[in-house]
């Protein structure tokens, strides 16, 4: 009877002392990148390789492109985590996709997406839907950098287990208006901003993080206006407490045009 009591005792200590990752709290963070000012139309492309493919397409230069109501695409928002510091918890809703595959295509003589996101625990599938061959170059610090001829309809695949610092620049030797960016991280905490400019990242766990925001022309997204107050992100870095259940909703991040190259 008595070691009934001690065991039913200890259960109830680890109980308490030890509570689940879900104990903790999850909360969201969203938002929307807005150009502040007349916005520049993107400029139509100079097709001349591969011209009966590749220029069936209105390609145009995709290093800032804003949408009819000011939206901008393709800014990078993810957690910063200083050097050394230990990685958060991850929800497991991101347990599914933790090594699925990740696919970079040659599409239509672009890269689609234009910037892909994935974990270094995700195998990278590079891939040529295109009917010419392409070559994908990846400048890479941390992973051993790629530059591979892909045959009309091939694919190859890549693994990256080492962060990147910044998004990381893919090109195509063969056709040179061709490129993307590759962001690679560790935990899934990062997205990249839709057509419109709007942006979220889920299931974040409770509690004070700073993130960081990066556009291609802009480089780190530094000047910007919250709620109509100009407001100073260093190095891109802003801070956000998170709370359980919760949305975190910035509005509309106002970038001015000074910003862009």
């Amino acid at each position: 009877m008595r070691k009934t009591v001690i065991l039913a005792i200890a259960a109830a200590i680890v109980m308490f002392a030890a509570p689940s990752a879900d104990a903790q709290g999850w909360g969201n963070l969203k938002g929307k990148f807005v150009f502040e000012g007349t916005a520049p139309e993107a400029q139509k492309l100079v097709i001349n390789k591969d011209v009966q493919v590749c220029g069936n397409h209105g390609l145009v230069d995709e290093s800032l492109l804003v949408d009819k109501n000011g939206g901008i695409a393709n800014v990078v928002v993810a957690l910063y985590l200083k050097p050394g510091a230990k990685g958060p918890a991850v929800h497991e809703s991101y347990k599914d996709s933790a090594k699925s595959d990740v696919v970079l295509d040659n599409h239509n003589c672009r890269f689609s997406p234009h910037v892909t996101i994935l974990r270094t625990s995700q195998p990278l599938i590079v891939k040529n839907s295109d009917s010419v061959g392409h070559n994908t170059k990846a400048d890479l610090l941390k992973n051993k950098p790629f530059n591979d001829l892909i045959p009309a309809g091939g694919s190859l695949t890549k693994s990256l287990t080492s962060e990147e610092i910044l998004p990381m620049q893919v090109s195509c030797s063969i056709h040179p208006w061709m490129r993307g960016y590759l962001v690679v991280r560790d935990d899934p905490y990062m997205v990249v901003s839709a057509e419109d400019g709007t942006f979220e990242i889920k299931n974040i766990p409770a509690g004070k993080h700073t993130f960081r925001a990066w556009q291609e022309s802009a480089g780190y997204v530094q000047k910007v206006k919250l709620n109509g107050k100009a407001t100073d992100w260093a190095k891109g870095r802003f801070d956000v407490e998170i709370k359980n259940g919760a949305d975190v909703d910035l509005g509309e991040i106002k970038i001015p045009a000074a910003s862009f190259k």
